[in-house]
């Protein structure tokens, strides 16, 4: 049957890419909606001075999950090998085995965060250096989730994903409502609690893993360290483009405009929540069909297309609608941010074609990509400390630090050669 009679429903089926893409676009799309009202919502009851201080926190936390977005990306690909091979036994030894690493880091570390707040709260003119402690706390909570996502993801069970990740931030939002009458303080005081209920939930689509027995993994030291140092310094290079300049920002100019910067960041993510739906599906299948020697070029091409499509219709809504837009979502007393609204949203777009790139260099073992995502965030960070007069000198930065990034990654992937000792487990 010629592919134009396949009813639509159909080619989506039958395309692991566009129905796994749905699942998760669904589902992430759920979760974002849920995510930006609760930022609104926190937006609106804290105020920009307040909201200033939480984004703050928050970005700080962003550049702690490092490791977790790293342990993440490399689990999943670990995983996906197994998957591709039946080995579940092997699964879950690497499961159980990051989870106690992740308890003996967390304990060593607790003593250098408490070192760490009083600097860190003058530097980032926090109320209370008990909030640094917070941001520790959430993210030791975060260690579980990440391992239990990227055995949920590398098995391709992206309906679970997709469900436990939208409760998870609707339950934030029924604890944090409250418990924002004590301001910064409460609010990540409610992040804590919701984050052990959802380590709960976690558990329930994870039986498949713990009704096997155990069995040993076999991976060489030498290729898995090989493949999650690039990756570290990759995600670190990602990770550091939307979140250091909120960090900056908040250093280098008073509460009220970092403020109004925090709120252009979240609405800017739109663009980046709305398409990580097609680089969150790629990744594992990339990695899967690379473990068994198939090709996955054209599917790249198509997963990076469809981000930039995204992209491009998000931010014209931006250009077109900007104080509209932030009038709705946070209120009045953001009415400053609309003017700049429709070039953060370029930088952004940029950034989202960039990162699902570097997803895709990473799937297939083309790891010299963290050259090009570390350059970046460097170059930013000098840029930023050099160059901050006014907010619009900051996001002008941004645009042509992640056009610079987005057009190298996109030569880099064209040109380089896989490394064969990365293509799979």
């Amino acid at each position: 049957m010629d592919s134009h009679k396949i009813p639509f429903r159909e080619l989506i089926a039958s395309n692991p890419l566009a129905r796994n893409s749905a699942i998760v676009f669904a589902g992430t799309m759920t979760a974002n909606v849920l995510s930006y009202i609760y930022h609104l919502m926190m937006g609106r009851m804290l105020g920009p001075s307040g909201y200033g201080e939480l984004s703050s926190l928050l970005s700080l936390l962003y550049i702690f999950t490092i490791p977790l977005l790293v342990t993440q990306t490399v689990l999943i690909k670990l995983v996906s090998g197994f998957k591709a091979h039946g080995e579940v036994g092997q699964a879950k030894s690497l499961f159980i085995k990051a989870v106690k690493v992740f308890e003996v880091v967390s304990l060593v570390g607790f003593p250098v965060i408490l070192l760490a707040a009083p600097w860190v709260t003058s530097f980032l003119h926090l109320s209370s250096s008990t909030l640094f402690v917070y941001v520790y706390l959430l993210l030791i909570i975060s260690l579980f989730i990440a391992v239990a996502t990227s055995m949920l993801a590398g098995y391709q069970k992206f309906i679970w994903v997709s469900i436990l990740g939208s409760v998870a931030i609707l339950v934030k939002i029924v604890i944090s409502v409250p418990m924002a009458g004590w301001r910064v303080s409460g609010v990540m005081l409610a992040a804590i609690m919701a984050s052990l209920i959802a380590c709960v939930l976690y558990i329930l689509p994870l039986r498949f893993l713990m009704s096997v027995k155990r069995k040993p993994t076999h991976l060489k030291k030498r290729d898995t360290f090989g493949f999650a140092i690039p990756t570290l310094l990759t995600q670190l290079g990602i990770t550091s483009l939307y979140t250091t300049d909120i960090i900056l920002v908040r250093h280098f100019f008073d509460a009220q405009s970092s403020g109004l910067y925090a709120a252009l960041a979240i609405l800017g993510k739109i663009i980046f929540y709305a398409s990580s739906a097609v680089p969150t599906v790629l990744f594992p299948i990339a990695s899967e069909r690379t473990a068994l020697g198939s090709k996955t070029k054209k599917l790249i091409i198509s997963a990076v297309g469809a981000v930039a499509v995204i992209s491009i219709g998000i931010t014209a809504l931006y250009f077109l609608f900007p104080d509209l837009i932030v009038s709705l979502l946070f209120g009045n007393a953001y009415a400053g941010a609309g003017a700049m609204l429709g070039m953060f949203g370029i930088f952004l777009g940029l950034f989202s074609i960039a990162n699902s790139i570097a997803v895709s260099c990473l799937a297939v073992g083309k790891i010299r990509i963290w050259l090009f995502c570390v350059a970046a965030a460097l170059a930013q960070i000098v840029g930023v400390t050099i160059f901050h007069g006014t907010i619009a000198q900051v996001i002008y930065l941004n645009i042509a630090i992640a056009a610079v990034l987005t057009f190298g990654s996109a030569a880099y992937y064209l040109y380089e050669k896989i490394q064969p000792h990365h293509t799979g487990v």
